[in-house]
């Protein structure tokens, strides 16, 4: 194999390393071909004695991955640190404006489920509140039949009306409960695809 063979040989078998890397060792064997042709040996004989290209590439490459990576100088990290302290007023801003963001998504969350379950919360403390009275109307509208019939008439009345009331509203609450339940499901459903999308754009 001639010189100018064997150079081109490991220059493609080392084409992986940096070019100034590469032609570090290029140089380097080239001229110790040089040296044993100025020795007395012929062309290919030289590039005999140094050996075959490919081995000498797999060693230069192995030998080059087994080395530890390079410390990082201490005025790169003085460096890093003083960035750091001189744009802490930007980076701070930034990420308290990030902070003030996530809470602002959270509060608008919450209060769109409380608006959600405002309406089934009426009418459940109306409902409620009616059956109170209903108990207390009745329970009232017994003695006073004792002391005026006519106004214990009237309250007991309105005991049963109140009644009435509380059992209209009662089915009311269940029924906007079951259909404020679809709603959430929805509404959450609907949260959770829009964080899906927001994290496959980002990927």
């Amino acid at each position: 194999m001639k010189k100018d063979e064997f150079i081109s040989s490991l220059e493609r078998l080392l084409r992986s390393l940096k070019k100034e890397e590469r032609n570090r060792f290029l140089s380097y064997y080239s001229e110790m071909i040089a040296d044993y042709m100025e020795d007395g040996c012929e062309e290919e004989e030289a590039v005999q004695r140094i050996g075959n290209p490919g081995e000498i590439a797999q060693e230069i490459l192995s030998d080059r991955d087994a080395l530890p990576p390079k410390p990082t100088p201490k005025w790169m990290k003085a460096g890093v640190i003083a960035l750091l302290v001189l744009g802490s007023p930007l980076w701070g801003s930034l990420v308290l404006a990030a902070i003030c963001c996530a809470l602002s998504a959270v509060i608008m969350v919450l209060c769109a489920y409380v608006i959600i379950w405002c309406i089934p919360f009426i009418f459940g403390v109306f409902s409620v509140s009616s059956l109170f009275l209903a108990l207390v109307s009745t329970v009232g509208s017994a003695i006073l039949l004792f002391q005026d019939s006519a106004t214990g008439l009237i309250q007991m009345g309105l005991g049963i009306l109140l009644a009435g009331v509380f059992l209209v509203t009662a089915l009311l609450t269940w029924e906007v409960g079951k259909k404020f339940v679809v709603v959430t499901k929805t509404f959450s459903r609907w949260l959770a695809g829009l964080f899906q999308k927001k994290r496959g754009v980002k990927a």
